[in-house]
């Protein structure tokens, strides 16, 4: 085996090169991950879903996953909601009401595509949301969407506190470009990557089909392009 030196150095290596690559978290976050004592009592919590902006793949996943964590810290059936067409679900003229989510209604979600709540971006009357919070009685808001969305969800959180509501708003970063401030990787990202190579495999068949061919593909990007680089 490596002497005790050469190990010393690998891992000094390790280190250094973690060191850069790694971006260092700034003293108002932390990594997520299991914790030992939790805040809420679980048969007291009343959950609602959100999903808002484009869609993205693995959006039901999410939803899937946030109903199973919850049912298996003791919430019980019948008190996670599930918001309609997004943020204007909470509208008071918004005509499709929230839907009790269960194991059973989330059975197979992750395997269809798109958003099962619905979705739609821009409308977000804060004081709407708000409003819905209160009479619902819901301490646990899962705001599932991108800058727009997050933004929206830190409003509701900022209104929350303002009027003394019991409820803790969770912001889980979608955006198809891997771009979010201080998250490793998005949801969906690694999916598009891979979505993208058969057109990328087309176009070069197509383009070196005639001399002088040239293969055009365009895919999504915002303002980073992380999706095209990868």
């Amino acid at each position: 085996g490596p002497s005790g030196g050469s190990v010393q150095r690998h891992l000094h290596n390790v280190s250094t090169l973690a060191d850069r690559v790694c971006v260092s978290l700034p003293s108002w976050a932390m990594r997520g991950g299991p914790r030992k004592r939790i805040y809420f009592e679980p048969y007291r919590v009343s959950a609602a879903i959100v999903t808002c902006g484009h869609i993205c793949p693995g959006v039901n996943d999410v939803v899937q996953a946030i109903v199973h964590r919850l049912t298996d810290y003791g919430v019980p059936e019948g008190q996670v909601l599930g918001i309609c067409d997004g943020f204007k679900g909470f509208d008071p003229r918004h005509p499709a009401k929230p839907r009790p989510l269960t194991r059973h209604v989330m059975e197979g979600a992750h395997l269809r595509g798109g958003s099962m709540l619905g979705t739609s971006k821009g409308w977000a009357d804060i004081d709407a949301v708000v409003a819905k919070i209160a009479m619902w009685e819901v301490n646990h808001l899962y705001v599932i969407g991108g800058d727009g969305g997050l933004r929206a969800a830190q409003l509701i959180s900022e209104q929350c506190r303002a009027r003394d509501l019991p409820c803790c708003v969770v912001g889980v970063p979608k955006s198809i470009e891997n771009d979010i401030l201080l998250v490793d990787r998005t949801f969906g990202f690694e999916t598009a990557v891979q979505e993208v190579q058969r057109p990328l495999l087309a176009a070069k068949v197509e383009a070196s089909s005639i001399r002088g061919g040239i293969g055009l593909v365009k895919v999504m990007g915002r303002h980073s392009g992380f999706l095209a680089m990868q």
